[in-house]
């Protein structure tokens, strides 16, 4: 019987993978794909947010904050691709500053270092790309780009190395209670284990679901992205988002680890895994992008992509 069996090894489960393997625990990890990190964790925004945008006093907002220096200090253990690169927050109206007043207030509570509302003059010395029709901003430098999934491959590897098993193309089809634990069927017959970790993405409520009912749902949320060329790589300095909506954060202007530009997402609620692009969504996220940097030349993009985060109804 193991120990600890973790479900699902994007970047929650290979950080669960890597945290666990210090200890004298028999850890497995179950993942449904052929390799880690196939799921949001390669298809996703690459930031390390500041955390003004948490609720304060919540654990998500305590969570923001000591995970942003833990995975600082894990690159540079790990060898990992990141940078500090500061936030903005852009309004172009006063709706807009009013949610940008709020948002510093939300930093502040939560202790973000540095953070502060600039006017639109600031803004555009400190980055010239941006809207000059802007009326403010807010200006988060706590904030960072990373390699997403070589962050969660060299946790996953450290992992295995320190003796935690790794399952590929293991797909959890079952789990019911046992005395002591939980037995789950997998391909070939089933394991047992003392604890579980579902860290299984979109599909999570649906694992909890195998052992009991689920409190929760997951409404699984498409994002699509531009990759632009290196030329456009030096278009920003910074990560410039607008103001944020009840689908998430909205389309951001961003450099990668890499020197490329990203540009996306956009949030459309999909079935399951369905990471297909649209003409309809890549023209959403080129008009808005271009509202908060006007200059972005789209005719230089070498690849478009989607990724489904895991959004909560609660």
């Amino acid at each position: 019987m193991y120990d600890v069996l973790i479900i699902g090894c994007g970047v929650i489960g290979s950080a669960m993978a890597y945290t666990l393997s210090r200890y004298q625990l028999k850890v497995c990890v179950c993942e449904r794909f052929n390799d880690v990190a196939n799921g949001v964790t390669k298809a996703n925004s690459a930031i390390l947010h500041a955390g003004f945008d948490c609720p304060p006093g919540s654990l998500e907002a305590r969570m923001n904050l000591e995970g942003i220096a833990m995975a600082r200090e894990i690159c540079k253990k790990l060898d990992v691709e990141y940078r500090d690169i500061p936030s903005f927050v852009i309004a172009f109206d006063e709706r807009e500053m009013e949610y940008v007043r709020e948002l510093y207030d939300r930093g502040v509570a939560n202790g973000v270092p540095g953070v502060r509302i600039i006017d639109r003059e600031e803004a555009l010395r400190l980055e010239p790309g941006l809207n000059p029709k802007l009326i403010g901003a807010l200006y988060a430098p706590g904030s960072g780009i990373i390699n997403p999934w070589e962050y969660a491959v060299a946790m996953a590897e450290t992992a295995v190395r320190n003796g935690v098993e790794l399952r590929r193309s293991c797909k959890v089809t079952n789990a019911e209670a046992i005395e002591g634990g939980y037995r789950l069927t997998v391909p070939g017959g089933t394991v047992e284990t003392r604890c579980v970790i579902n860290a299984a993405g979109i599909w999570a409520d649906k694992v909890h679901s195998m052992v009991e009912p689920a409190n929760f749902h997951i409404i699984p949320t498409r994002g699509e992205y531009y990759l632009l060329d290196k030329s456009e790589g030096t278009r920003v300095s910074h990560v410039i988002f607008q103001c944020p909506n009840e689908l998430g954060k909205g389309v951001l202007v961003a450099p990668t680890v890499h020197g490329n530009l990203l540009v996306g997402p956009n949030a459309v609620p999909v079935e399951g895994n369905d990471t297909s692009c649209t003409s309809s969504g890549l023209e959403f996220v080129k008009a808005t992008a271009q509202r908060s940097v006007p200059s972005i030349n789209f005719g230089e993009s070498i690849r478009s992509f989607a990724g489904v985060r895991a959004n909560l109804d609660v």
